[in-house]
């Protein structure tokens, strides 16, 4: 069977032992790949965000962030990281400080292969078996659910259903559970389908799945973030977090990669909006149901806050008829699925009464009138929607059942790209302003494409998958070339030192600046500092 490779990151100050790791040790026979290798705290977070490794073997004395900081901000960013430390100093404080943090491991220098290759064959080793318990379909009995289990469950199902009836019983079983967080005034809902293969599992197996899974959940981040996780009455593993410090979307991000991973299959998550009061709490599941179904037709593995979600319309998805999936499709600009929708929808009709195109033709237009209800009641011009009732003489026109089809479709595929430029418009307009934030705060080196993302109230791979539709470059690489720039302005006033133009345009790193100042500029910051005063 064949193993996948785990990523590793390597971060050291000195050249010559980052080379002598990649020599020394067979990261082959381990599986193991190096997938990069940074010289300061800060090049490794952004290495981070670009190749996400699961091991990082990192120095501590580094200029500008020490490897404790950067292990402090991986651990608490990146749960599903584990970090080793590898150092020459063997003060028992800063073991001490490492293991408070949660480093893995803590290896002293000299390198020495035997040690290292035994401590990453351990560790890569607890990864896998760790990883490995989500696909083992048997329930063992630390995953059987008690009472309280259960009663907490059918209560939560209830709230998000609007019926509060069992409210003081779910605060009595917080009461007797302190690992049930008690409701505050900040809720936001989260559900997560798992799309089985077909025919692969039983009802049965499937449940097993879904409850190891929920487990996995509560064990690894109940007790950080105080979460309900609980399975909703669609078997879908919802995530009532109600603390205004977690970033939900982030926090599922992890969660849907490290369950994609491990099952080996596709994995959706829907997020709602926040709510500051329980009975909203149903209006957040029909939002997480939606952000949901949005996936599907997106081809997104998380959905929160699209620009789709803005327009405040509210879709009953419990009827599921072709039609409102045929609404959503074409607001959300999906063409080819679309028409192939509305060609259903089409048969369907053509099915039911063959021989009247009378009948036929009111279907359409009926249909047609319907979209162009929904498009403007989401703040649709009507102008833009004009050329669908000229149509409608067209279609009345028409005597073959072919005809109609085609032209129907190509009516839809046109309302598609419709509503595809208004939502592109609206991502356009959400990365100019990041951009035009950059551009402000350029110098701020605390700036990550995480912390945008939250403060644009965006879920960070969307973003970064956005960003770079629309830039044709990584938001990393945007966010540097916007500093190596200023910094190229700035050179042109004044004779700044390398290290003094890293710390005023936010790279502090004086080594990781020229690195990327030669990159931008394609020159180096010496040669570059002497052809400015030319």
């Amino acid at each position: 069977m064949c193993v996948q490779n785990l990523k590793v990151l390597l971060v050291d100050d000195e050249e010559n032992v980052k080379n002598l790791l990649k020599l020394c040790i067979d990261w082959d026979n381990l599986n193991l790949e190096i997938v990069g290798d940074a010289s300061s705290g800060i090049e490794a977070l952004t290495l981070i965000e670009e190749c996400h490794p699961d091991i990082v073997l990192t120095d501590i004395e580094m200029p500008y962030m020490n490897g404790l900081a950067l292990s402090k901000q991986i651990l608490e960013t990146y749960t599903d990281i584990q970090v080793v430390i590898i150092t020459a100093h063997d003060q028992f404080s800063y073991a001490k400080e490492a293991i408070n943090i949660g480093v893995h491991n803590f290896i002293l220098k000299p390198i020495d292969p035997v040690i290292i290759t035994d401590t990453l064959n351990k560790l890569a080793l607890e990864i896998r078996n760790r990883r490995k318990k989500l696909t083992e379909l048997e329930v063992s009995y630390t995953y059987v659910q008690n009472n309280i289990f259960s009663l907490r469950n059918k209560c939560l199902n209830e709230l998000i259903q609007g019926d509060l009836t069992n409210l003081e019983l779910l605060k009595d079983l917080q009461a007797r559970n302190s690992i049930y967080p008690e409701l505050s005034e900040h809720l936001q809902l989260a559900l997560i389908a798992v799309l089985f293969p077909i025919s692969k599992y039983s009802a049965s197996q499937k449940s097993a799945i879904l409850k190891n899974c929920m487990h996995y959940i509560e064990e690894q981040y109940t007790p950080l973030y105080k979460l309900y996780v609980f399975l909703d009455n669609q078997q879908q593993i919802a995530i009532l977090c109600n603390s205004a410090t977690v970033y939900l979307p982030e926090l599922t991000e992890h969660i849907v990669a490290y369950l994609e991973a491990n099952l080996n299959t596709v994995v959706h998550c829907g997020i709602s909006t926040t709510t500051a009061h329980l009975e909203a709490l149903k209006q957040c599941y029909e939002d997480a149901q939606t952000s949901l179904k949005l996936c599907h037709i997106l081809g997104e593995s998380i959905v929160y806050n699209h620009p789709f979600m803005q327009t405040g319309i509210t879709y009953d998805f419990s009827k599921e008829d072709t039609l409102h999936q045929l609404v959503l499709l074409i607001q959300s600009g999906s063409a080819e699925q679309a028409i192939k929708n509305m060609q259903n929808l089409l048969h369907s009709h053509l099915a039911q009464n063959l021989s009247d195109v009378t009948y036929i033709k009111y279907k359409i237009i009926n249909t047609l009138e319907e979209i162009v209800k929904t498009l403007t009641q989401n703040g649709i011009p009507p102008s833009s929607l004009s050329f669908i009732e000229t149509s409608y003489k067209k279609i009345i026109d028409m005597e073959r059942y072919k005809d109609m089809e085609n032209y129907t479709l190509h009516l839809i595929n046109e309302l598609c790209a419709l509503t595809y430029g208004i939502n592109g418009h609206k991502l356009n307009d959400i990365v100019l302003q990041i951009i035009h934030y950059l551009e402000l705060h350029y110098s701020d080196e605390t700036i990550t494409l995480t912390n945008i993302a939250q403060l644009f109230h965006i879920n960070s791979s969307y973003l970064s998958r956005t960003f770079k539709k629309v830039t044709n470059k990584s938001f990393s690489e945007y966010l540097v070339e916007i500093r190596i720039k200023k910094a190229m302005e700035l050179l042109q006033y004044s004779n700044y030192k390398a290290y003094q133009l890293a710390q005023e345009v936010g790279i502090p790193d004086p080594n990781y600046f020229t690195k990327c100042f030669k990159k931008v500029a394609t020159i180096s910051f010496q040669d570059y500092k002497t052809s400015s005063r030319c």
